[in-house]
């Protein structure tokens, strides 16, 4: 009779353990999903409040590396910053590279083909790459890629 009560407790609290961990996790999943989806990544710069600063493309003309000025938030929570974006006109798709709060300047370059260097003026904690590579298809519908790098600039970012 002691083993079975032994057994049957044991049981419920090992239940219950699991069921604690079941719930935390299902928390935790729905805390993420919703936050990929609303707070991730943000509106593109078509539809925010945001200003073209400069526009390079790659060789075939396939992608377009986007640099914009933008305000967003709300009117008593606002901020502006330095977006860098990769547009694909094919297939109308927008993926943001880089953001960087405002600051002295941030341009974009190539180094080499599929290389794109984002020089800056910004500190090392004001610049938030979020895509270190990115993945588009070419003009003959093949994926390419374009890593992406920093280079901060002393003086003045080059155009």
């Amino acid at each position: 009779m002691g083993l079975v009560r032994f057994v049957s407790r044991a049981t419920r609290r090992l239940g219950l353990w699991f069921l604690a961990a079941g719930i935390t996790l299902a928390v935790l999943f729905t805390a993420v999903l919703i936050y990929k989806l609303t707070v991730f990544e943000p509106d593109p710069p078509v539809v925010a409040n945001c200003q073209s600063l400069q526009l390079i493309t790659t060789t075939d003309s396939a992608a377009e590396i986007h640099v914009y000025e933008c305000q967003r938030g709300s009117t008593n929570n606002n901020w502006q910053s330095f977006e860098v974006w990769l547009y694909e006109p094919k297939v109308n798709e927008w993926l943001r590279i880089a953001t960087a709060e405002q600051g002295p300047c941030l341009t974009v370059s190539w180094q080499r083909q599929g290389e794109l260097i984002i020089h800056h003026g910004h500190s090392r904690g004001d610049l938030n790459i979020a895509k270190a590579s990115v993945i588009y298809n070419d003009a003959n519908g093949r994926p390419a890629t374009i890593s992406v790098t920093t280079q901060r600039e002393e003086k003045e970012c080059p155009l």
